[in-house]
């Protein structure tokens, strides 16, 4: 598991987490056209530090289970400003789409704990971006999700090959992990049950 230590790479935003992402992902978006964050190659790994508020908490003082995928929606789209997606999804119209999450948990985080969510793009199909979030806390690996999304336009889904060569020319998908293509294979079976 990769752990991120450069400072410029690891950005501090405990101050962010005890926002709901109505709020705090348009609010990165206007500070990211006003301000943007320091760029990242497509396949590098973007890291936010957080903290667990009380707001995203359950009944054992610690980060609800739910709370979890909407802080991953916060660290995708952070990714998206550092790997200059997001200014181009804003401009286009786009829609980012969720096909399939997939969360696994390993730690509790806390009250009041710092808890740093790193986010990377691990490959692409011709539909679907495949991407690895992890959460880390003091003790080690909390948890870890996978998350398989797709952008929208007017024309309907976007090939991700098409979006990523217009920012870096000439990149093409790591191979597919054995994992994350076993997941993939069972995320259709599963959408074919009652159809």
């Amino acid at each position: 598991m990769p752990i991120c230590f450069a400072p410029l790479h690891c950005l501090q935003g405990q101050g962010v987490s005890h926002f709901i992402n109505f709020v705090r992902i348009p609010a990165l978006a206007i500070r990211q056209h006003l301000r943007p964050l320091a760029p990242l190659g497509l396949l590098e790994e973007d890291c936010v530090t957080m903290r667990v508020w009380p707001n995203g908490i359950d009944l054992n003082l610690h980060l609800n289970n739910a709370r979890y995928l909407s802080v991953m929606d916060y660290g995708r789209t952070h990714l998206l400003a550092r790997t200059r997606l997001l200014e181009r999804i804003v401009r286009a119209r786009w829609t980012p789409l969720v096909g399939a999450a997939w969360v696994t948990y390993r730690r509790s985080l806390p009250l009041f704990t710092r808890f740093t969510l790193s986010s990377r793009l691990v490959c692409w199909d011709e539909r679907w971006f495949y991407i690895e979030q992890i959460f880390t806390g003091s003790a080690g690996l909390a948890a870890v999700g996978w998350v398989k999304a797709a952008l929208r336009g007017p024309d309907g889904t976007l090939a991700p090959q098409t979006v990523l060569a217009a920012i870096e020319p000439g990149i093409v998908s790591p191979p597919m992990p054995d994992s994350i293509a076993t997941w993939n294979e069972l995320t259709r079976e599963k959408l074919q049950v009652g159809t």
